[in-house]
């Protein structure tokens, strides 16, 4: 999102739980770490239009860090609910 001509080199990050590899614009470090990046740009651009551009980006990628940091622990949540009743029917189910 930034408006230099280098773009930035395609990675995968291991998610936790190791199950699937992601993208790192697609974890909430990734984005942290990007957001952070455009702010550093951004002190060091010449004219005050890439300056609002790279903050307005900035500020993108941290709106979407939170909502992924939302979105993982509700999903943690959930689990430990699946699991906890889970283990509930067997403790104190008998067929």
């Amino acid at each position: 999102m930034t408006s230099s001509p280098q773009r930035r080199a395609k990675s995968v990050v291991p998610s936790p739980g190791g199950r699937t590899l992601k993208s790192p614009e697609n974890t909430v470090q990734g984005c942290r770490d990007r957001a952070t990046a455009d702010l550093l740009e951004a002190v060091t651009v010449a004219t005050a239009n890439q300056r609002r551009r790279l903050e307005h980006s900035a500020q993108s990628w941290t709106i979407r860090a939170d909502l992924l940091d939302r979105l993982s622990k509700s999903f943690e949540k959930r689990g430990a609910l699946d699991r906890a009743s889970k283990q509930y029917e067997v403790d104190h189910v008998r067929l």
